[in-house]
């Protein structure tokens, strides 16, 4: 994978929620992180928040993205 943006679908991959739920969560993510509107959440910000293992998030989304 060479992206770094984590979107609603990988949420949605990862946590097995709704479409909803993963638009509030970046949401509410980005609020903690004091990012801006326009402002895009890395998976990196993302792991950290959740302090889940980058590596194994790139992973499960590499095999996601090659089906």
């Amino acid at each position: 994978m060479i992206r770094i943006v984590i979107y609603p679908s990988d949420i949605m991959a990862l946590t097995n929620k709704s479409n909803s739920y993963a638009r509030k969560e970046i949401q509410r993510i980005k609020k903690a992180l004091n990012k801006l509107r326009h402002h895009q959440l890395t998976i990196k910000e993302y792991c950290e928040y959740y302090n889940f293992d980058i590596n194994e998030v790139i992973a499960v989304l590499d095999r996601i993205e090659r089906k």
